[in-house]
């Protein structure tokens, strides 16, 4: 049996609390609640980051009974001991036959006429009448035509869902007189027909739950939750819930004609799933059926989305190919929104993935960079798209922070585009709070990146994307890797649910978030095998996240390093610089990417190599404010000015930057800074004169102070779990120990150092066992 198209029983009760309404049954203390809820069942509300959206159920839809009583028992009526409730339920049984429910729309059409002077005149006190533009006289004069249209076999059907619609209610009229005696249907009940008659069972006997069933929805509800379906994939970018397919399903099948609006749903759906095939035919079928009902101005919708599912395939030729034909689309069709969105969005592909994008033919359509964000800035203010400004100013941000321009730049676009989201109440708190996170970790304030990265997940989580809710857990699990609490970090990432990783998208950025911390502590555990194969598992692809691939690479170019392999490491590292210049990455990866140079040339033995790298890489983080690098790269200094015999030197640069080190919990930078002081501190003892009292006591000050430094650098590589870091402290603990001529101890620290390597190979094999 098909759908009802308008009227269900539902919006009949609606229709009756609109007639109590107007005939002055509702005291003025229920006017508000009593409105805001028809209004509320009629016009939903667009979804707000402000509140906490409530769970869309069936009865949300099609508006239950219980609804009802809900919001109507807490009033008292004009009956003396009634509620508003009771007053209801009483108009709602005097509809004791089919004739009634004709005479009920016959009521309400005398709510839209014009009254006379003369009929003002007797009208009670109260009485409201409706304008035909008004929220309820269009409910009133759509349900009127919808009711005129409908066939006696639909419209019997309607009174039969009716009646077992408010059949729940049967108790209440126990309380009001004169409704009991009359049964379900007055005439029945005057030619003296009882159930079990055959005339009775003919009419009612068809009364069940599968017919209130089929009537609880009609098609233009169905259509409701489709738009709803559909703002909530295309805002969070997620797909739709288990506990929602089924019902979803049967309702489709249960309907004569399915809207058009169910295959945007599965196309969003099977999308995200990776289905590539079936996204494309869904898409296909959605706007084909908008072709057939004429609404040709949503043919350059269909190209848009057919760019962005191209390009997040990674068939960028493809991509270039639609989204070309979409601005051709747009601008002969003068949608000015479309034209912008599709020219932000070629922006925003071009930034992320350059090298992709230039081998697929793509040379540039809004010029620079610069160039580009300024035409859509204009073009947004020209045409007051306040969502695209607040965007192009958080990527002119983005720009300033990524070409090492002066901070305050980066601050004063934020603060634009902070200003228009709350002036203009635009929901783009996600990507704002993912930014300042970034700032503040490049500024080495890592707990505020924490917590920018905490107030997303717990403030806005219910309204920001799916895409922006795992990069906040991706970031807060690098920024627990700093502090070396691995179990932890793998924890956050196992506690994402469980349909995030429905969508083949976020499973991938999850694989090699997890895979990355795996990695990480492999190598400080020098867990070789484990590296070689989790290496050999993460390999990034066209569509991986830009940020996740240079930490990929990264991350090998490390582990290179610390088995010795500097022929390698430096091979690989001269590729990703190349592939950095190419693309015009982040200066934050460049000057990594210098910073590594040096790391390599140090450990081969060749520090004054490194020189002008690590004084180059130092310059630039100073002037970018990029601070983490900043310390890496005096560290390195340091070293160096060690093995060239100025210590004093390297002792003032690491005691100026160890204490903002210390306050941005990298535990394993902050341990290499201190292992340098440590050294810095012998390199002075060594160069003191023992012929002297002076200098006999200032050698044994500096000692000290190396042996303290260095039990520092040790603690901070046992909390990153650094195998070889550790037992590296150990080890210059037990030579110093041997220079001062005690044998015993610096065989104790000897042991020391064979009970740590120990220690770590036991836990390396324990995790083994684990994994197997």
């Amino acid at each position: 049996m098909s759908k009802p198209r308008y009227l269900t029983p539902s919006r009949i009760s609606l229709l009756v609390l609109v007639n109590l309404y107007c005939s002055s049954g509702v005291p003025s203390s229920a006017i508000v609640p009593v409105l805001s809820f028809i209004l509320s069942q009629c016009f939903p509300t667009p979804p707000s980051a402000a509140r906490v959206p409530r769970v869309v159920k069936q009865h949300d839809i099609s508006t239950s009974v219980r609804a009802f009583e809900d919001v109507l028992h807490r009033h008292s009526s004009s009956m003396p001991g009634r509620t508003l409730l009771d007053a209801f339920l009483k108009h709602m049984w005097e509809m004791n036959s089919f004739d009634e429910l004709f005479n009920l729309f016959d009521r309400l059409g005398g709510l839209l006429a014009r009254p006379s002077e003369e009929e003002l005149r007797n009208d009670p006190p109260g009485r409201v009448y409706l304008s035909p533009t008004s929220p309820l006289g269009t409910l009133i004069r759509r349900a009127r035509v919808e009711f005129v249209r409908l066939p006696f076999d639909d419209a019997i059907r309607l009174w039969s869902a009716f009646i077992a619609y408010r059949a729940p209610t049967a108790q209440w009229t126990k309380r009001l007189v004169g409704l009991s005696s009359s049964g379900v249907d007055s005439v029945a009940t005057e030619m003296g027909l009882e159930p079990g008659d055959g005339l009775y069972e003919t009419a009612y006997g068809h009364l069940s739950s599968e017919e209130v069933a089929d009537h609880a929805l009609s098609l233009d509800d169905l259509e409701r939750l489709m738009e709803f379906q559909l703002d909530r994939l295309q805002r969070l970018g997620c797909r739709v819930p288990d506990d929602m397919k089924d019902p979803l399903r049967e309702m489709l099948e249960s309907s004569g004609t399915a809207p058009r609006q169910a295959h945007l749903v599965k196309f969003f759906d099977t999308w995200k799933a990776g289905d590539y095939t079936s996204a494309f035919d869904h898409l296909h079928r959605y706007f084909d059926y908008a072709m057939q009902a004429r609404e040709r101005i949503h043919y350059q919708y269909a190209l848009l989305h057919m760019a962005i599912l191209h390009a997040d395939f990674g068939c960028f030729d493809e991509a270039i190919a639609a989204i070309n034909e979409t601005i051709a689309t747009a601008r002969e069709n003068q949608d000015i929104h479309c034209l912008n969105f599709s020219l932000n969005w070629l922006h925003h592909m071009n930034k992320s993935y350059p090298k992709q994008m230039k081998g697929a033919g793509y040379m540039g359509m809004l010029g620079s960079e610069k160039e580009g964000l300024a035409f859509l800035k204009a073009k947004a203010r020209e045409t007051k798209t306040y969502n695209l400004l607040s965007a192009t100013l958080l990527n002119e941000a983005k720009l300033h922070l990524l070409m090492g321009d002066p901070v305050t730049r980066a601050f004063d676009h934020l603060f634009q585009s902070s200003h228009l989201n709350l002036k203009e109440n635009i929901s783009n708190y996600g990507s704002h709070m993912l930014f300042q996170s970034a700032l503040s970790s490049r500024l080495g304030l890592n707990y505020m990146s924490n917590v920018y990265c905490e107030l997303l997940l717990h403030c806005y989580h219910h309204s920001c994307p799916v895409d922006e809710h795992v990069r906040a857990i991706g970031r807060r699990t690098f920024l627990v890797v700093q502090k070396g609490q691995y179990t932890e970090a793998l924890s956050m990432l196992n506690s994402i649910n469980t349909p995030t990783h429905h969508s083949i998208k976020f499973h991938h950025y999850i694989f090699l978030c997890t895979g990355l911390v795996k990695l990480k502590r492999a190598i400080h555990w020098t867990d070789w095998a484990a590296c070689e194969a989790l290496l050999s598992s993460l390999q990034p692809d066209s569509a991986t996240d830009p940020e996740l691939s240079f930490l990929l690479s990264e991350s090998r170019i490390y582990y290179f390093i610390a088995r010795g392999m500097f022929s390698e490491a430096f091979k690989a590292l001269e590729g990703l610089s190349a592939s950095l210049k190419e693309e015009g990455a982040d200066v934050m990866q460049r000057v990594e990417v210098l910073i590594t140079k040096a790391e390599i040339f140090r450990q081969a033995g060749e520090a004054e190599r490194g020189f002008s790298v690590a004084l180059r890489a130092a310059s630039v983080a100073f002037k970018a404010r990029l601070m983490p690098c900043l310390w890496s790269a005096v560290g390195m200094l340091a070293n160096i000015l060690n093995s060239l015999g100025e210590f004093d030197a390297a002792m003032r640069l690491l005691h100026a930057i160890i204490p903002q080190s210390l306050e941005n919990f990298d535990y394993f930078v902050s341990g290499k800074l201190y292992s340098h002081l440590g050294d810095s501190y012998m390199g002075l003892a060594g160069q003191q004169d023992l012929t002297t009292s002076t200098g006999t006591r200032l050698r044994v000050l500096y000692v000290s102070r190396a042996e303290t430094y260095i039990d520092r650098a040790r603690e901070c590589f046992k909390k990153t779990e650094n195998v070889d870091g550790e037992c590296e402290q150990l080890m210059k603990k037990a030579v110093m120990a041997k220079l001062r001529g005690d044998e015993k101890l610096a065989e104790e620290w000897a042991q020391n150092h064979n009970k740590v390597w120990e220690d770590g190979m036991k836990r390396m094999a324990d995790n083994q066992s684990q994994d197997d």
